[in-house]
């Protein structure tokens, strides 16, 4: 530590927000340098993060560019291939963090490079490794239970409310019923995580305006368990606003006459709010099942453009709306006959937006006629050219890196479910790891602790980070008070 003004800051850190990022660079990797003697091994990835808990906030806030030296000092190859494979020690003990330490999943390493960090950061092997382990331990298994309870619930309610939605036999409606009932308990579950989040102020800010910003529990930044949330709500109403228990006298009838009844055809009856909310839980229902595709990593790249796309419509659309007000009202306040009503000048703005045939404007007067055609041209021309530029863009970014986007988000599915464990299970799981066992460096020669070893094959000798056997060995009779050995000389002494 060093004091600096009257504060005590790291030297590491104190590099790192000066912008002195050699220096820092130089620090990390001495640090992180696999030292051995005759006696033992020397490595301060222990002391390194003790003396700095948020090492991993700091380096993707401010230094970002330190992230592969980081990494790389938590990694060891050997350079002795058997059987076509070699050993490689990851080193991730505290990058996998101890839940006693951190009982906040979303403030785990893991965590912040999801949050802080960029999608390239997890195509290094070491976050990569510390992403299978935690995936492969727990998170997936997690993952597909969550999905099979939501396609239960969508082929429990495509079955009660949509193929059979006429029939109100006792099946059909103990179908509805048990449909009803599942999506109320998840949406108390759902209720009472938010309201737990919320309350251990674990939350994040949205922005609705410019300098205006909204606290929301984590699990609704997750555009797919907002979908859900909003979605249990739905179906829990569509279920329990059940027609069949009111009878035929009511002359509610689920989505049919009550001429069904007698007939057991459906025909088409006007549309009713009750309608409206089982067509936007049948939506919502399918929509949210395309985050099975995030299961595979290749299929997960198309899950998260999918989202992309939403995201970028979203921004777009809703200034297509207001522009669409704003032009239906310069048309109303003209008194033409076309658009003597607001509400009608607002539909048929959007009908003239979607291409969808609506009134005859041939007729409207010159001024109506011009504001008519300013809005074709600004809208139709203007905004959906400039979306289709951006999704081109964005599409492209993705392509470029879509692999480290596609382990971005199974990281972010990864760290959701750790949130959701208990602080004893996911101690269960830490301690499964074995991260305070030596690591073999070869047989018989045990080294530090703190991580995991693997069997790699080969062919990553040809890969960015392979270094064989970085380890410094030292010479001579070891001794406390003697200094390494100084492995590059200055200038000054060579002349």
């Amino acid at each position: 530590e060093v004091e600096l003004n009257g504060t005590v800051s790291s030297p590491l850190y104190w590099a790192i927000r000066e912008g002195k990022l050699n220096i820092a660079q130089f620090m990390l990797r001495d640090i992180l340098a696999i030292r051995a003697d005759r006696e033992c091994y020397y490595y301060g990835r222990e002391e390194l993060f003790s003396a700095h808990p948020d090492l991993v906030k700091v380096i993707c806030q401010d230094g970002s560019e330190l992230t592969t030296d980081l990494l790389d000092g938590l990694m060891w190859h050997s350079q002795t291939v058997l059987d076509g494979r070699l050993r490689v020690n990851y080193y991730i003990k505290d990058l996998y963090s101890d839940p006693d330490e951190i009982p906040d999943a979303w403030k785990t390493p893991l965590a912040i490079f999801c949050l802080e960090g960029k999608p390239e950061m997890f195509m290094h092997p070491v976050l990569n490794k510390l992403l299978s382990v935690k995936w492969l331990r727990f998170g997936r298994n997690l993952f597909c239970a969550v999905q099979a309870f939501f396609v239960l619930l969508i082929a429990l309610f495509t079955t009660g409310f949509l193929v059979y939605g006429c029939s109100c036999s006792t099946e059909m409606v103990s179908v509805r019923i048990a449909t009803g009932s599942l999506s109320a308990l998840c949406f108390l579950f759902l209720t009472v995580i938010i309201l737990r989040q919320a309350s251990l102020g674990q939350v994040g800010y949205v922005q609705i305006l410019p300098y205006v910003h909204v606290p929301v529990a984590r699990l609704l930044l997750n555009p797919w368990n907002l979908i859900r949330y909003v979605c249990m709500i739905t179906t829990s109403v569509s279920a329990f606003d059940e027609p069949c228990w009111f009878g035929e006298a009511s002359g509610r009838t689920p989505a049919c006459t009550t001429g069904q009844f007698a007939t057991g055809e459906p025909v088409a009856v006007e549309t009713t709010w009750d309608m409206v909310v089982l067509a936007a839980s049948a939506l919502l229902l399918w929509v949210q099942l395309l985050q099975v595709l995030s299961v595979s990593q290749s299929l997960g790249t198309l899950s998260f453009a999918i989202g992309r796309l939403f995201q970028q419509l979203g921004r777009n659309l809703a200034i297509v709306f207001v522009l669409i007000v704003a032009f239906a009202c310069a048309l109303n306040a003209l008194q033409d006959a076309e658009y003597m009503e607001l509400d009608n000048a607002i539909v048929d703005l959007i009908r003239l937006t979607l291409g969808i045939e609506g009134s005859e404007t041939v007729a409207v007067q010159n001024w109506s006629l011009i504001f008519v055609v300013c809005f074709t041209v600004l809208v139709q021309l203007g905004m959906f050219s400039i979306l289709i530029a951006q999704l081109v863009k964005g599409y492209d970014e993705l392509y470029a890196d879509q692999e480290g986007n596609s382990r971005m988000i199974r990281a972010f599915q990864c760290v959701e479910v750790e949130s959701f464990l208990s602080i004893s299970r996911r101690k269960r799981y830490y301690e499964e790891c074995g991260f305070d066992n030596p690591i073999e460096f070869d047989n018989g020669d045990e080294g530090p602790t703190g991580g995991i070893q693997v069997l790699e094959p080969a062919s990553i000798r040809g890969g960015l980070h392979y270094v064989p056997d970085r380890i410094m060995r030292c010479t001579g009779t070891p001794s406390a008070l003697d200094p390494w050995p100084a492995t590059v000389l200055l200038e000054e002494e060579e002349l």
